[in-house]
């Protein structure tokens, strides 16, 4: 039995690294770059808060369009496996960041649609 316990083991870590990989695939990257990005749009449209907050808002947009373009080269690819994880952790981070700023934003108007 501890041969086939060592075997689902295996097996179970092979499925996870795989997963991972899937995860922080460039093309996954690209897709949250482009989903931040569009996050970062419309919480400048719906946010009526100061200048600094537009400022880094249209910060987000544009890094968000760089990390676009770098995820699509080849060079993306060489990026380690942890690094590449940050990026991803941080990703969602900013994406959860956008989403609360949506959120608290007031609404255009009084009346119930």
């Amino acid at each position: 039995m501890a041969a086939f316990d060592r075997l689902k083991n295996w097996w179970g870590d092979i499925k996870a690294r795989r997963a991972l990989a899937r995860e922080v695939a460039p093309k996954n990257i690209r897709a949250m770059a482009v989903e931040v990005g569009e996050l970062a749009r419309l919480a400048s449209q719906v946010s009526h808060a100061s200048p600094e907050l537009h400022e880094l808002i249209e910060n987000i947009r544009a890094e968000m369009a760089r990390l676009e373009d770098l995820a699509g080269k080849p060079e993306f690819r060489k990026l380690s496996t942890g690094k590449r994880i940050l990026l991803r952790q941080g990703l969602l981070q900013s994406k959860e960041q956008l989403l609360e700023s949506i959120d608290k934003a007031p609404t255009p108007t009084e009346r119930l649609q």
